[in-house]
């Protein structure tokens, strides 16, 4: 995985470099040359590219995903599903995207079922629509499933947000996602340290701005581990680097699946000390976005397709 900056506007312009998953791709897909590249770079519609924009700032995006992000305002179903296979198709075939070698959630469903992420064309045109020259491709494989796994569910934190502000709840003012929220500081001692939240969001609620460290828990990780990711919330807190930048300190928000994860967030949090416990917010995924936006947000549908 390689990894750079992304842009904070969840509706801005994009990042130069980017955290890639390189997937796997057949052997016999022809090079494409420089000229091929820039022409199709420069052909793509403004969803095209915003399609390959938005892959680039989560890293995987689902095919319902990336439906509901692109396709929501086609109102017949079939017509929708036809037009993003035939859009999504087209960039697999131009090497914009690459796709999974297995599919989220089992054969059948059309292109809505296949994880997606850059291709080496895509990764080149980013840094051809910054200005940056074409760089050379680079290797290939396949992520694990948990961790693919994982990024999807952080993708779909995204789009439940994005979903919120249509519905008029909430102003999604940034979203990013690793490795443009990581943080670098001073731990205690000068010992250089980066703290890795899955995602940093920055909300307009009404009159207000919130800020948050988002943490997506699917339940893998032990205790162990978990208490020193609150720690490490500690120094990063201490180091007064975030409060700095910014004037204030997001929120840390630990989002569960169940609630037995609940409990133990619970148990792990209440050992600490007081002040560090208000750093700390535990919610359900389905609780997620009140957590996030208030009880406003409760009558948005819980989670897009995915």
């Amino acid at each position: 995985m390689g990894c750079g900056l992304s842009a904070n506007n969840a509706g801005g312009s994009f990042p130069s470099v980017v955290c890639v998953v390189v997937l796997a791709w057949g052997a016999g897909v022809s090079r494409v040359s420089v000229g091929r590249l820039v022409a199709v770079a420069d052909g793509l519609s403004l969803r095209d590219r915003q399609i390959v924009e938005t892959v680039a700032r989560l890293t995987l995006v689902s095919g319902g995903q990336l439906i509901y992000l692109f396709f929501y305002n086609i109102s017949n179903t079939s017509t929708r599903a036809r037009r993003a296979r035939r859009i999504l198709g087209r960039l697999v075939e131009q090497r914009v995207l690459d796709r999974l070698e297995r599919r989220r959630g089992g054969v059948g469903g059309g292109s809505s079922t296949w994880v997606y992420a850059l291709g080496p064309a895509g990764r080149r045109m980013l840094a051809y629509w910054a200005g940056e020259g074409l760089p050379r491709s680079r290797g290939a494989y396949e992520p694990s499933t948990s961790w693919t796994a994982h990024t999807l569910a952080v993708s779909d934190l995204y789009v439940r947000l994005l979903e919120a502000e249509r519905a008029g709840r909430v102003e999604l003012l940034a979203f990013d996602a690793e490795p443009a929220c990581w943080r670098r500081f001073a731990r205690l001692g000068g010992a250089a340290g980066v703290l890795k939240p899955d995602a940093y969001i920055r909300l307009g609620v009404g009159e207000f701005e919130d800020s948050f460290f988002a943490e997506v828990d699917l339940g893998s990780e032990r205790r162990g581990q978990l208490t020193r990711q609150h720690h490490a919330y500690r120094e990063y807190f201490r180091s007064g680097v975030e409060q700095t930048k910014t004037g204030v300190f997001p929120a840390v928000l630990w989002i569960v699946p169940d609630a037995q994860r609940l409990a133990l967030f619970d148990d792990i949090q209440r050992r600490l000390p007081e002040q560090a416990r208000r750093l700390f917010t535990v919610a359900s995924a389905e609780r997620a976005l009140v957590a996030l936006c208030g009880e406003s947000a409760d009558a948005t549908a819980t989670g897009a397709a995915s």
